[in-house]
This record gives C-alpha cells, sequence and structure tokens, in this order.
C-alpha cells in the first residue's frame, strides 16, 4: 500500500490568511473585520486554498501490465493517494505469468510492446512470453511495485457502490489464509485485462481421458513431448502458435481446423524476415540501439506507424483490403502445398483479412500437411479415455491432449459487480436479451468512479497493447485529480450518452471486416455475437480520449450545499 501526500498542506503558505478565535472575523495586521463566517443557508467557507488535494484511495485489481503502468504513472502524477492493488496470481505478468505453452509470443514487434518510459532491446523481433514476462518483472523490482502496493495470491471477489459513503466496498479472498475480508476506496479499477478467464472446449467425454489433459492458459511445461501422440483442439492464436511449435517434436499430431481462418505473418512484417518470419536481433544490432536512443525511438516509431496503418484494411471495399486478402490467399496457397482438401477448408471465402485479429503463424501451415500431421476439418465426436473419436466413428489414442479452446470474452464480471442494487452480470448478460454497452472503454454506465483498461469497445484489434495502457492511464490519472481538487464524490457516465455511443459503433462497425461472419473472440467466440471493438482506428481513439469528457457525467459533489466550496478561501496552492 502507497501514500503520497501534497507538497503543502492546506493553509500553510505563504498566500495564506490566519483565522482569529472569532469565528464571524478574520485578522488582518491590527485590524479585526467582522465578516460572516457562514451564510443563511447553512453554507461555510473551507479555509484552504484552491488546488488542494484531499486523501482518496484507489484499489486495483491485477498487477499485469496495465497495473504496473497505472503505478508509474500514480508515482508520477498523483498526490495524497493511497493504493492497494489485489493480485490473483503468485506474481506480477498476468498473461505473461499465466501463457507459457510452446511458441507463446507476442504478434506485436517486440520494440513495440514495451513503456515508453522504460525501454529495453530484445532478443528477437517478435518475443516470446518468458522474455516479455522478465522484462515486466525488472521493471517491477527496480520500481519496487509489489512491496508498496501489491497483495499477490488475493482475489476480488465481490463489489458494491456505498452510495452513502461514496466508496467501493470490495471484497477480497485471501488465497493462502483462506479468509475473505473488506476493503473501501473511492476508486476501483479494473486492471485484468480481457484474456485471463481460460475455459474448457464442450466436448462429451473431456474430462474422462486418461492422459495428460492441458490448457494452454495452464500449460505444464514439465511434460516433455517428445515422441508423444499429442492432439491439440483449437486454432485460434494459442492453437497456431503451439501447432508449428511443436510438430516437429512430437510422433503424432492430430488437430482440427473447423473453420477457415486467416493466417498471416506477425504485425509490422515488412521489418521482419523473409516471409514475416521472426529473427534474433545480433549483439552487435543490441548495443547499437542501447547506444543511440534516439535512433531506437525512431526506429520504434517507424515500426508503430507501420502498425496503425493495418486500420485501412479493416474497412470493407477498400483497396487495402483487397491487396491483404490477395496477398494472404496467395501466401496461404503456397504454404498449404496447394493440398486442395485444405485450401478449400481452410482458405476463407466469405469475409476478409481482420474479420478476427489476423493470426500470425509461421510454420503453422507448413505443419497442416507435415507427414506426421492429421488435420481433421470436421468437429471432433467426443473424448475417451484413450483418446478420441473422429467423425466417423473411428478412435485415435493419445498420451496428450492440449485445449487450446481460448477464453471468456463475453466482458461478463465473474463477481457480483453491483450498484443501486443492480448486478452488471445481469445488465450484461446476452442469455437475458441484453447488451454489452460501455463508456468509450473505460467505464460503465451509471457506475461510479470505476474505469477499466481494455474494456468493451477498445481498439482491440491491431496493434500494441502498451500505447492504449498509457493512454488509459493518463485519462485516469486526470480524472482522479480533479476529483481530488475539486471535491468530487463521485463520476457516474450517463447511460443515455453509452447508449448514443453504442448507436453510432453498431451503425458504423458495419463497413468493417469485423461484422463478417467468423468466429473471433471479438463477439466472444461467436459468428454472429455482439461486436465490441472500437468504431475507428487506434489513433482515432487516442484522440477522442485526449482529454476527459466530463460532460458524458453525473457528478456529486462531497459539499451537498455548493459545489463550488472547493474554491476555498481565495487564494491558490500555485
Amino acid at each position: 500500500m502507497g501514500i503520497y501526500s501534497t507538497s503543502q498542506e492546506a493553509g500553510t503558505g505563504p498566500d495564506t490568511v490566519t483565522r482569529s478565535h472569532n469565528p464571524a472575523s478574520i485578522q488582518t495586521g491590527r485590524d479585526e473585520i467582522n465578516i460572516p463566517a457562514i451564510n443563511n443557508h447553512g453554507y461555510q467557507i473551507r479555509e484552504e486554498p484552491l488546488g488542494v488535494k484531499r486523501k482518496v484511495k484507489v484499489i486495483i485489481l491485477g498487477a499485469g501490465a496495465a497495473g504496473i503502468d497505472f503505478f508509474k504513472n500514480a508515482e508520477e502524477k498523483l498526490e495524497n493517494v493511497e493504493i492497494q492493488c489485489y493480485e490473483k496470481n503468485h506474481d506480477i505478468g498476468g498473461t505473461w505469468l499465466e501463457n507459457i505453452y510452446p511458441g507463446c509470443a507476442c504478434d506485436v514487434p517486440s520494440v513495440n510492446y514495451q513503456y515508453s518510459w522504460r525501454p529495453t532491446t530484445w532478443s528477437q523481433y517478435y518475443s516470446g512470453s518468458r522474455e516479455i514476462w522478465t522484462y515486466l518483472k525488472e521493471v517491477e523490482q527496480e520500481n519496487r511495485f509489489v512491496e508498496k502496493y501489491v497483495k499477490v495470491r488475493h482475489e476480488i471477489v465481490a463489489a458494491e457502490w456505498d452510495g452513502t459513503a461514496g466508496q467501493w466496498v470490495i471484497k477480497v479472498r485471501d488465497i493462502e489464509g483462506q479468509r475473505e475480508f473488506e476493503d473501501r476506496a473511492e476508486v476501483f479499477i479494473n486492471a485484468g485485462g480481457v484474456l485471463n478467464h481460460w475455459r474448457w472446449p464442450d466436448i462429451e467425454g473431456l474430462m474422462t481421458f486418461q492422459g495428460k489433459l492441458m490448457h494452454t492458459a495452464r500449460y505444464d511445461n514439465s511434460i516433455d513431448l517428445t515422441g508423444k501422440r499429442v492432439a491439440v483442439i483449437g486454432c485460434g492464436s494459442s492453437g497456431v502458435q503451439c501447432i508449428a511449435a511443436i510438430q516437429k517434436q512430437v510422433s503424432k499430431l492430430y488437430t482440427w481446423v473447423r473453420s477457415p481462418i486467416w493466417i498471416t505473418a506477425g504485425f509490422a512484417q515488412k521489418f521482419a524476415g523473409r516471409d514475416g518470419a521472426n529473427y534474433n536481433y545480433t549483439d552487435q544490432q543490441k548495443q547499437w540501439l542501447q547506444d543511440n536512443p534516439d535512433k531506437y525511438l525512431e526506429y520504434r516509431k517507424i515500426i508503430e506507424s507501420e502498425l496503425n496503418q493495418r486500420f485501412k484494411f479493416i474497412i470493407k471495399g477498400s483497396d487495402a483490403a483487397k491487396e491483404a486478402r490477395d496477398y494472404s490467399e496467395d501466401e496461404m496457397m503456397r504454404k498449404l502445398g496447394h493440398n486442395p482438401r485444405l485450401i478449400e477448408k481452410v482458405i476463407p471465402k466469405d469475409f476478409n483479412v481482420g474479420c478476427r485479429r489476423p493470426t500470425p503463424g509461421n510454420g503453422f501451415l507448413e505443419a497442416l500437411t507435415a507427414n506426421n500431421t492429421t488435420c481433421f476439418t470436421d468437429p471432433i465426436h467426443k473424448i475417451t479415455p484413450k483418446g478420441f473419436v473422429d467423425r466417423d466413428g473411428n478412435e485415435h489414442e493419445v498420451d496428450v491432449i492440449i485445449c487450446a479452446t481460448g477464453f471468456d470474452t463475453s466482458w461478463v464480471p465473474r463477481y457480483p459487480f453491483i450498484v443501486d442494487g443492480q448486478d452488471l452480470r445481469d445488465t450484461w448478460s446476452a442469455a437475458k436479451g441484453n447488451k454489452v454497452i460501455s463508456y468509450l472503454s473505460y467505464a460503465v454506465p451509471e457506475y461510479p468512479n470505476h474505469f477499466s483498461y481494455c474494456g468493451p469497445y477498445g481498439p482491440l484489434a491491431h496493434g500494441s497493447f502498451f500505447p492504449l495502457i498509457a493512454k488509459w492511464s493518463d485519462l485516469i490519472v486526470k480524472i482522479i485529480t480533479k476529483m481530488q481538487i475539486e471535491g468530487i464524490k463521485s463520476l457516474r457516465p450517463k447511460m443515455e450518452v453509452a447508449r448514443q455511443f453504442y448507436e453510432h459503433a453498431d451503425l458504423y462497425l458495419q463497413r468493417t471486416a469485423w461484422t463478417s461472419p467468423c468466429s473471433s473472440w471479438f463477439k466472444d467466440g461467436k459468428k454472429d455475437g455482439q461486436l465490441t471493438i472500437y468504431p475507428g482506428s487506434r489513433l482515432h481513439f487516442m484522440q477522442l480520449l485526449e482529454d476527459p469528457r466530463y460532460e458524458d457525467y453525473e457528478i456529486e459533489y462531497v459539499d451537498k450545499k455548493n459545489m463550488f466550496s472547493f474554491l476555498g478561501n481565495g487564494f491558490a496552492t500555485r
């Protein structure tokens, strides 16, 4: 837990007037002037200068990349704020701590997947999960963030707004101590990310399998796959990476491509190796980047610009969309060895590149056509104790089943999340016919003093997450500062504002590839699910969030008598 204090105590600076013992007068020099201390409505001047920041507490869920960035911004830009972070895992890092399956890597170039305030050099153009986690851990240790703010192995299990106190009541489970307790804070931030609630596939007999059963999000690296018969279920990003990584190691590989998928090189492939392949930076290159920080920054900006250009091929009917489709189709046909069955089943016909986040799959298509691989294009029938039964009724024995079946991306909270008796689990429940309606991706309408990194309708479909984290952190810090200075008890995004944003997004998104009939985690793994992506480019999003739109909020003040009581005694802290 950390506390930052204001640089100047209220009423003690050089610009301060001293009160006399008479509460209805002010002493100035030798003359005493009688003035009213309170008016006939009961309003009284606060005897402190404008700019004093009242103490607030912030509770933050999650100590991944977003949580770390908030800690850094809080230390540099906030004062008189107490921070408490609860992290369910045993260490920081979020998805990069949890995902350690073979081939796990970032689809964004390493040099653009880092904090602008703490650049480093990387071993590869696209770094693996272990290197990314190591980077995050180094940043944490350099700043002692866990020591100051984080309780690991603590999971938030409920959150409810106390309108009278103007605080969130957070119920926390101590996983090690097996106890629950309550904590309170004026501000509650969700930095838990999107891809953190993994799920098993719904396949008959899955739990009857007597070999090794694993999910990519809970992978057991103690298992040696060498010479084993392995089935990999799922061909999203994790499945694609895993299959490409293990194909040459195993004796027999079974996999399924049940629906078409665009397989491309990683983002910013223009600067990658041949055919968009990954490559290692040499020691000389890394040293040069370290010795020339201005040139390193220029290099990162060039790649970031390339990443931002990808939005153009998302627009249906654009020249960029046609070029991306033609290029990807030719590349896929070549890498599939012109296998007519796989070309027919794997290459999409009714949606363009970008309908789902492009899957970087160097080596994946080649793995599908390898001699030791059997690729099914029909759904698996069932799992048995010894293996699985295919659609034709044939049983295949395997030693290991790896489920690369993704995450729950419905946005529905895993715990009771309540304001004024209304639980967000019900409000956003698709089963009850409801839609997910967020406020500009970082807040929930009618949920006061609550902010999210990477909520619904964020620009998550292309590019690096780190510039977005920086934008959300900056915005949240600005709002907290305003709350402190202006005596704001709560800011509550208006539902009508959020509905109008939803209406605009719903119409605009019809012109993008994202609404085409592909299964995507943008639509909770469905072809026809609700699309919750930002209606515009990343640059468009960051311009919108340059400053908070306070006109979109219902604001309640601590001083119910007068919202301008924060003006104080007429003097300023500056």
